[in-house]
């Protein structure tokens, strides 16, 4: 086995090692949920803040507050891998992993797979030639049409032209939410990796020269970096979307009241 193929497969063991720890000793999601929700926090502070040194434009602000945020976010990634080092973790996962062995099992990749299918129906009847039927149907239409004229105002006084708040809106929520469950799902592997990246860095495993020691920061921009970036386009591209419909807004709530105005 080739040295680069090696550290690779030891470096995998590791990680699947130190999660496998973590599941059972510790709360690795409920700890990604904690930072997630100081990381919020910290946004709209910046966010805040920014409006009141002037930083009107939406646009600007909202990315430059999800940056800052994301600051924070690395910044407690460092705080937990500072309070999860040893002892805390335990000198015993420090021995274990210290048993490096290179002898690859041959083993199969788990699958994942599956298929549904859908299959549907529908229904039919007929209209009888009579001319009260002829009527029955205009009635209907009638009324149908009369309760979706009345409807399209959403209930509470939106016509077609301010449903696009809406749509903006529930997009925005949407992709910061998945942002969100998708760290709080990979929380586990990417705390692992850190700390794993973290312990090397210490000099833990001083007994493993050959492995490439990577800083802990790496790993976190790899498995986080892009639905960061994801967000704030999106944050930036509402932003933008906002102040062209309300130039004299400077929040969503301000944009929300221009809309109930008008």
């Amino acid at each position: 086995m080739s040295p680069l193929k090696r550290d690779a497969y030891w470096r995998r063991e590791r990680i699947e090692s130190l999660k496998r720890r973590l599941l059972r000793k510790s709360y690795p999601r409920l700890h990604a949920s904690l930072i997630l929700l100081l990381t919020g926090s910290a946004g709209f502070l910046a966010s805040f803040a920014l409006l009141r040194f002037g930083v009107s434009s939406m646009w600007l602000r909202y990315p430059v507050a999800i940056a800052v945020a994301y600051g924070v976010f690395l910044l407690l990634l460092r705080v937990w891998l500072w309070l999860s080092r040893p002892p805390d973790i335990g000198f015993d996962l420090i021995e274990d992993t210290l048993e490096v062995s290179f002898e690859v099992a041959e083993s199969g990749d788990a699958g994942f797979g599956g298929g549904a299918d859908f299959a549907g129906g529908g229904a039919g009847g007929s209209w009888g030639e009579s001319v009260s039927s002829v009527t029955s149907t205009r009635s209907v239409t009638s009324v149908v049409s009369t309760n979706s004229s009345a409807s399209s105002g959403f209930s509470f006084d939106l016509d077609l032209d301010d449903a696009w708040f809406l749509i903006i809106a529930v997009i925005v929520l949407a992709i910061a939410a998945s942002a969100a469950l998708y760290i709080v799902y990979i929380a586990p592997v990417l705390l692992a990796e850190i700390l794993l990246d973290g312990v090397l860095m210490a000099g833990l495993y001083k007994r493993v020269k050959t492995i490439e020691h990577t800083h802990w920061l790496r790993a976190a921009l790899r498995q986080t970096a892009v639905p960061a970036i994801i967000v704030a386009v999106v944050f930036a591209g509402a932003g933008l979307a906002m102040q062209k419909a309300a130039p004299e807004a400077r929040s969503i709530g301000e944009v929300w009241q221009h809309i109930r105005e008008d």
